[in-house]
């Protein structure tokens, strides 16, 4: 047991400084073009679910809250944010370039997450155009109520007004204490986290063992994906890096991996029940999320074998 501990914290601190770095960097990131993003999804369209796919494939903690206050405002149709949810993979990304000999999946982990929100956005979007239109319409029928569009400072805001749905004006500042302060925290609450899943997943597998934690894991069945979805729906960026991380102790397979990242929507999801006050629309982007993750898990675990 004090070898597991022992390990556990080493390879916790060795990817600390590797963690630090990367959020510095998406920290830049957010700061300076977030909003940017978040009114190129608002205004994309009928591209709107391609755009979302690239935006959401940037590990901004923001994004997918951003998004979702969108959404309940009526601003961006269902395949949209369902394809938000389906690109966003919380701190799987950082985890996983934090660890020199798990970096190179990276790329193919993002490629079919992408292809996959493309591709479910524009499925949602084609059989869901009814709901679209209604809450489109809701919408435009506030703004007519409205009379006067809402002007706060320099903020340009439409429907209710909110902050989710207004476009600011660039200032061209960086605080840069702001994201030194951002990264910090965050490194050390995905550190505890890994540390915390990292513990708990060596004295499993030294207390059952490999063979039988990958059982209890229904390894190589098709139900797999579908717990690690599950899983990976609980909004909190604890459950993707635990799925990260049983990815990493090979517990899960890579197919299990897409599906319970895809539909780990984070902290968006929690908006999404809080601010969507249409519970039966709730419920709708919800089953496509979880169906979309678990039939792309499924189908890569089946031809893949991973």
């Amino acid at each position: 047991m004090v070898d597991v501990m022992l390990d556990a914290l080493k390879d916790t601190l060795n990817m600390a400084p590797i963690l630090f770095g990367v959020y510095l960097v998406l920290e830049y990131v957010e700061a300076k073009w977030q909003q940017r993003i978040v009114d190129a999804v608002e205004g994309a369209g009928h591209v709107g679910p391609l755009v979302a796919a690239a935006g959401g494939a940037i590990p901004q903690c923001g994004f997918s809250v951003m998004a979702s206050a969108l959404y309940t405002q009526r601003l961006l149709t269902m395949g949209t944010i369902v394809a938000v949810y389906l690109a966003t993979s919380d701190e799987a990304l950082p985890i996983l370039l934090s660890k020199p000999d798990k970096a190179y999946i990276v790329l193919p982990l993002v490629g079919v997450k992408v292809l996959l929100a493309v591709a479910g956005g524009y499925l949602v979007d084609a059989l869901m155009r009814t709901e679209n239109r209604r809450r489109t319409q809701e919408c435009r029928d506030r703004q007519k109520a409205q009379q006067e569009a809402v002007r706060i400072g320099e903020q340009s805001c439409s429907c209710d007004g909110t902050r989710a749905s207004c476009t600011y004006e660039e200032t061209g500042s960086i605080d840069w204490k702001e994201i030194l302060w951002s990264a910090t925290k965050r490194t050390a609450q995905i550190t505890l986290f890994v540390l915390v899943t990292s513990l708990i997943i060596g004295l499993l597998i030294n207390r059952v063992g490999q063979e039988n934690l990958s059982r209890l894991f229904l390894s190589h069945t098709i139900f797999q994906p579908v717990l690690a979805a599950l899983i990976g729906l609980i909004p909190n960026c604890a459950a993707s890096v635990a799925i990260t991380e049983l990815y990493i102790a090979g517990t899960i397979s890579f197919g299990s991996t897409v599906a319970g990242l895809g539909a780990a929507g984070g902290l968006g999801l929690v908006v999404l029940f809080r601010e969507n006050h249409d519970t039966r629309n709730t419920l709708k982007v919800i089953a496509w999320l979880l169906g979309i993750s678990i039939a792309a898990g499924i189908l890569i675990q089946s031809v893949s074998g991973k």
